[in-house]
Formats: C-alpha cells, structure tokens, sequence
C-alpha cells in the first residue's frame, strides 16, 4: 500500500480517491469533510487552496466527477481528525511518500508523471467500493434474519457503493409499527408486562414485527428495539383477556 504524490500545477498533492482508499471511507464522505474544512478556513481568511485543490476526473461511464487534490498540509490536516490504526497508518504512508519525492527532486529529477496514474487510481477507487460493498451485503444477510427491512437497505446501500448512483429502491413502509410503550397505552398495561409476553410467547418474530435500531433513552448510543404489528395487537388482546 502506498500514496501515489502527483505534480498538480507544479503542486505536489495526492488525489483524494487514493486518500479514501488508505483510510477505507466513501470518496463522497471525505469529499463532504474537505469541503467543510476548506469553508473552516475560507471563514477564516486562511488560503485553503494551500490544503485542498479542486480538480476532477472522469469516471468509468465518461462522466466528469469532482475530487481534491491534497498537499502535504492537506494531507495533515485529513490525518490529525483521525485516530488509532487507521491515522498511523495514513500518516506514515503521506509522511514517506512526501518524504521520497523531496529525495528525488533533491537529486535533480523532476517529479515523475505516469500516464496510467487516473486508470490505476480508478481501479483502486473501484476496489475499495467493492470492499465495502461486500460488508454492507454480508451485514444484510445477517441483519435480515431479525429484519427484512434493514437487511434490503444494506443491500440496496451496497448496490449504490458499486452504480455511484443513488437508487430509488428503498421500501415504502405502510404498515404501521408500535412500541411496547404505544400497546400497554392501549391495552391499559404496562411495557414491561408486553416485553414479558412477547418472550414469554416467542413473538419477537416477523410474524409480529420487526428489529429496529433506536435512540437509547438515557446513553447516546443505538440500541435494537423490537417494534410490533396490529396482528401482535390482537394477540396480546387474547393474551390479556381484553
């Protein structure tokens, strides 16, 4: 693994797509991040085409797309926002690429133009989607199991890494689903007394509902929450005596 420095306008910088496959994000992400750091500082009267240059290049279909180029301080900035394995390792890989050219222009060479450079950088870009493509899908499969839902949006997530297109697949949900909560209202009871006869009668199944992935109440962090259909209605009715 290693960083590609490319003479851009007589700059030494390094395209931002081979940035997001060293530190394995979305191209589209780190692209909203560069653009929020050169608004930081364009606010601040600090010249952000020292950091970030904006370039473009052509796609696999022949469209231009838009990308940054990032100088050696472009690239420091991107590594100080980042930490553990992943900030090391980019930073190494920056500091000896950067560090190799000022060799190699110290000797008298200039700065070495590939003529393959955009079609290995597509290559690599492409890979990297592939990558996270395949944990999305693999994460559907076994999300799935507890929520068709969740599992089909990884995988169409998974189908618009691989397109770069946004599709509109996601599914209409019509159906009406209820917190443990919103049925003891109902049914004049309490949520513990639904959560003990949703266990007690193995009805934490599509059959009745589906996982979601919710707020908790008093820690910021996503917990699973079960969330039940007008059918688990009617069966905590018998089960009640209601």
């Amino acid at each position: 693994m290693e960083l590609t420095i490319m003479n851009f306008n007589g700059i030494e910088t390094v395209d931002s797509r081979q940035v997001a496959q060293v530190v394995e994000k979305n191209h589209a992400d780190l692209m909203r991040d560069i653009r929020k750091y050169c608004g930081y500082l364009n606010e601040s009267k600090i010249a952000s085409v020292d950091f970030f240059v904006e370039s473009s290049y052509q796609d696999s279909k022949g469209e231009t797309r838009p990308c940054y180029m990032l100088t050696r301080k472009g690239c420091e900035m991107v590594a100080n926002k980042m930490t553990g394995q992943k900030g090391t390792v980019f930073t190494a890989l920056y500091v000896n690429a950067f560090h190799a050219m000022e060799q190699h222009i110290k000797h008298g060479k200039a700065i070495p133009t590939n003529p393959n450079t955009e079609k290995k950088l597509a290559i690599q870009e492409m890979n990297a989607k592939a990558r996270i493509a395949d944990r999305l899908l693999k994460a559907a499969k076994v999300i799935e199991t507890r929520s068709e839902t969740y599992g089909y949006i990884l995988t169409v997530k998974a189908a618009e890494m691989l397109t770069g297109e946004q599709l509109d697949m996601l599914p209409k949900i019509e159906q009406k689903m209820y917190y443990a909560g919103e049925i003891a209202d109902m049914l004049g009871t309490s949520a513990q007394k639904i959560g003990l006869l949703a266990n007690k009668n193995g009805m934490k199944t599509k059959e009745y509902g589906e996982w979601y992935k919710d707020k908790a109440k008093n820690a910021n962090k996503e917990v699973d929450v079960f969330k039940y259909n007008s059918k688990a209605i009617d069966r905590f009715r018998e089960l009640l005596g209601n």
